[in-house]
């Protein structure tokens, strides 16, 4: 079975099941010797409780007087002095186990308790002279019994110092000399904790000192605890005080004492839990500033970009504090810049749904694309930053979008169109592109509206005026500037219907165009079709109606030679527009007179009664599908002209209109389809009339 002592010396297993000494992890902070119930006091650790109590209430005698305590004739003496309130917590952790323990063991121990005021060394601390009491510690390094207890003073001594002229340095301004002390100080203090902490003689002393106060409520098993918790401890020490030179501008000598601190560590783990601790404070309070900041732009959209601006700001020097510990490259500091990049980007995003101002939204999204670690998210930001150019670029343009939208609703005649179109355009044209990178979304875009003005001049110019000069001389220009290739394509189609008009002095409609990313896609060839076909069945049934004209009265066969006439000349026109929608068939059956008879002249044929009201009620039916037909056709009509208005001023760099766009377009396909199966069965419907009409009258 072991003893007391040999237990203290076991090294305790570090891992998250091992006992942690709390109360020396609490205690362990920047703070610790101004605090320290000893200093405060004046008192030597092995103090009885009769001459701490005595001691305590001259000095809460001299607080009250106005006298300062310990000023004079004491070794490291506070600045400022302790006040009464300092006092009475310094007694109350005295009074209690546990914290008198950790605050003798960050204090200045004797040979032998109970013989401090034999001791030289202290006996020298007493009256301030701290040279003469390391001289006496530093000489009695190797002796035997007294070895580790000069070592553990010169320790004490070494961080007390290092911490007091940190808070120097934090607080003034200090020269390079004092710094240089400051590093020589921290790396003493270092080496000699690095060395022994991991002393087992050491350990042996505190718990021997736990058995001479042998108090009830502290076990040797608390030696064994302060063991396990003091690497962390010690870190937790230095970590603050880095932390606190960083926050002062000392950013470098803090990266310094870190490293040296790194180099001397035998334990990496709790270096790292205490880095992870200090700098949770920090982490917090920029998570609280991005929540602000959403909460910021949701409130005022229009201040959501100052809520960007400042949350970058604060975010920098909590970021610069993750690099000292974790270094440039780690996770932890990817993962909370990210988190302040997204915010950022969304807050951006937030304001321009609001103002519509690009300029600003650049400006906060090339400050972030720098910062932003993700491959996700940096794709996500150049992709706004492109699209936020793009839509810059197009603000510049506007004034060209607006001549050449002037030209386009002008109601002058195509030929002076051209000509203003050469005369103001032409020149502005080449300014305009000339800053645009060749090949670049809006230079093509620019140069295939005005293409596509062009092709509006040209058709004008051909379908109502027959001007076959300015309908050719506006589609060669057109084809100059146009730089889509399927619309280059079209124009080129276009030249050769004009050429074949010009010859042949006959109609080639020219179709529909929907615009789709990038993608020209013709739309009205199945209703030329269409238009054919009905074409060919109108004329099947004008041949039927024409055989029953022979038996019909005079006035009908001149009002069906008058009609025949009028479609005639209506068809002669020479166009290459987008083809109107067909209408239906023409529908004008011979008139069923009263008791099934029906007249042409003298002569006479008759219907039978039984099949009169059939007869009239496929009329009706017919006349009904007539006007349904018309109905959809003027739909169509519509439709068409407003998508050829809206092609021309298409932003290709918005995706909603693009796809209100093609929306459009949909529609007009699903209307086109639907005119045709009306119209397909509009025909059976009178293909069906005709033939029992023709079955009745034998």
């Amino acid at each position: 079975m072991s003893t007391p002592s040999e237990q203290v010396s076991d090294h305790p297993a570090r891992h998250r099941g091992a006992q942690e000494c709390k109360s020396l992890i609490a205690a362990a902070n920047k703070d610790l010797f101004r605090k320290n119930a000893f200093r405060i006091t004046g008192l030597p650790v092995d103090a009885t409780p009769r001459e701490a109590s005595r001691h305590v209430d001259e000095l809460k005698m001299q607080v009250e007087l106005g006298k300062i305590p310990h000023r004079q004739g004491t070794a490291y003496p506070l600045n400022p002095p302790p006040s009464l309130d300092d006092i009475r917590e310094a007694i109350q952790k005295i009074r209690d186990p546990e914290q008198r323990l950790i605050d003798e063991f960050f204090w200045f121990w004797p040979g032998e308790y109970g013989d401090s005021k034999s001791d030289p060394a202290l006996q020298a601390l007493a009256k301030g002279d701290t040279k003469i009491a390391n001289e006496i510690w530093q000489a009695r390094i190797k002796d035997e019994s007294y070895g580790i207890v000069a070592k553990h003073n010169l320790a004490v001594a070494y961080l007390m110092v290092s911490v007091e002229l940190e808070y120097l340095a934090i607080s003034h301004t200090v020269s390079e000399e004092r710094l240089q002390k400051i590093t020589d100080s921290w790396k003493s203090s270092i080496r000699k904790w690095s060395r022994i902490a991991e002393d087992d003689e050491l350990w042996e002393k505190v718990a021997d000192r736990i058995r001479q106060l042998n108090e009830a409520n502290l076990p040797t098993g608390f030696a064994r605890r302060m063991r396990t918790s003091f690497p962390e401890a010690f870190h937790n020490i230095n970590v603050e005080l880095i932390l606190d030179l960083a926050k002062s501008g000392h950013v470098e000598l803090a990266k310094q004492h870190l490293q040296y601190l790194r180099e001397h560590c035998h334990h990496p783990q709790e270096l790292g839990q205490s880095a992870a601790r200090v700098l949770l404070p920090a982490k917090n309070r920029l998570q609280e500033q991005i929540r602000l900041a959403v909460n910021r732009g949701k409130k005022n959209p229009r201040d959501a970009a100052n809520a960007a601006r400042e949350l970058l700001k604060q975010s920098h020097a909590t970021l610069e504090l993750f690099d000292i510990f974790y270094g440039e490259n780690s996770d932890e500091r990817h993962d909370l810049l990210d988190e302040v990049v997204s915010v950022c980007n969304r807050l951006q995003i937030v304001y321009f749904k609001e103002t519509g101002d690009d300029k600003t939204c650049l400006e906060i999204l090339k400050a972030i694309l720098p910062i932003a670690k993700s491959t996700e998210l940096k794709q996500l930001i150049e992709k706004d930053i492109s699209e936020t150019c793009t839509r810059l670029e197009s603000k510049k343009l506007e004034p060209v979008y607006t001549l050449l939208k002037s030209i386009k609703d002008s109601k002058d005649h195509p030929r002076s169109r051209l000509r203003i179109f050469n005369a103001d355009l032409a020149n502005v044209l080449i300014s305009a592109t000339a800053g645009l990178p060749r090949g670049s979304e809006s230079r093509n875009q620019l140069l295939d509206t005005a293409a596509i003005v062009l092709r509006g001049i040209s058709l004008d110019a051909w379908n109502t005026h027959q001007d076959s000069a300015t309908a050719t001389a506006a589609n060669d220009l057109a084809i100059k500037y146009a730089c889509d290739p399927d619309l280059k394509e079209r124009l080129l189609l276009d030249r050769v219907t004009l050429r074949k008009n010009a010859e042949q002095n006959h109609h080639s409609g020219i179709e529909h165009i929907k615009y789709e990313g990038s993608d020209w896609i013709v739309l009205n060839e199945q209703r030329k079709q269409k238009s054919a076909a009905i074409g060919a069945k109108r004329k099947h049934w004008k041949n039927i109606a024409l055989g029953w004209l022979v038996v019909i009265v005079i006035w009908i066969i001149a009002a069906i030679i008058s009609s025949c006439n009028s479609t005639d000349n209506s068809s002669s026109n020479s166009s290459y527009t987008p083809s109107p929608t067909p209408s239906a068939p023409a529908y004008t059956p011979p008139p069923v007179a009263s008791g099934g008879n029906e007249y042409s002249g003298n002569n006479t044929y008759r219907v039978p009664s039984y099949a009169s009201s059939q007869l009239d009620r496929e009329k009706t039916a017919i006349e009904a599908d007539r006007a349904v037909l018309k109905q959809l056709d003027d739909q169509l009509d519509s439709l068409g002209r407003q998508i050829e208005l809206e092609r021309t001023y298409l932003d290709k760099t918005s995706q909603y209109a693009v796809d209100t766009f093609n929306a459009k377009v949909d529609r007009y396909n699903e209307l086109s389809r639907q005119d045709k199966a009306a119209t397909a069965a509009f025909n059976v419907r009178v293909d069906n009339y005709n033939a029992n009409l023709r079955t009745y009258s034998r």
